[in-house]
């Protein structure tokens, strides 16, 4: 697997303006998966790629960008998407400090020494809402031998960056690994 990581930079008239984030591509056998880590820009309405040979990809998510015909298939995809419920789940970046919103018998969190080492490493913490369930995120990366240590000290599930619409800075993540959160419910909060 083959790992190339670029800084994402926002052109205006031939001149580059501002760093917009970073870009991650991985080319597997069969696939290549690009990864868009971008900082907090309202204003972006789509991303647009070229392949040396002239082939476009257009992936925006206002149709007045750049507009075309839908093709059936992706009508009948839309009609799908209609139909299945989003989940009402929030994710929020937070410090070791702030583990004090949680009930009082979860404190112990704090003292964690498999959230301690996620936080020490990359300077934040995951506070999720999710259809009336807390759940409290460990950066971290998917490893067989760190899944065992994670899950022997409750955070059994891992949940990837690509899922999670939180802005991180570069030191806040790993570009170059499978990142994401280690995860725990904390089951209190269920309502």
């Amino acid at each position: 697997m083959e790992k190339n990581k670029q800084y994402l930079y926002e052109y205006q008239n031939g001149k580059r303006v501002r760093n917009l984030g970073l870009v991650t591509v991985e080319e597997q056998m069969d696939k290549i998966c690009i990864h868009i880590y971008r900082k907090q820009v309202d204003d972006v309405k789509g991303i647009f790629f070229q392949r040396k040979t002239g082939e476009t990809y257009i992936g925006c998510w206002e149709s007045e960008l750049f507009p075309m015909e839908e093709t059936e298939e992706e009508m009948r995809e839309q009609e799908i998407e209609e139909y299945i419920p989003q989940s009402d789940v929030k994710y929020e970046k937070i410090n070791r400090q702030e583990l004090s919103r949680l009930p009082r018998k979860e404190w112990r969190l704090a003292n964690n020494s498999f959230l301690l080492h996620g936080f020490y490493n990359y300077h934040h913490l995951l506070y999720i809402e999710e259809n009336g369930c807390v759940w409290i995120g460990v950066p971290g990366v998917y490893h067989e031998r760190e899944k065992i240590a994670a899950s022997s000290f409750g955070f059994g599930e891992f949940r990837r960056i690509v899922d999670i619409p939180i802005m991180l800075e570069e030191e806040e993540m790993n570009a170059y690994e499978d990142f994401g959160y280690w995860c725990r419910q904390i089951f209190d909060s269920c309502v």
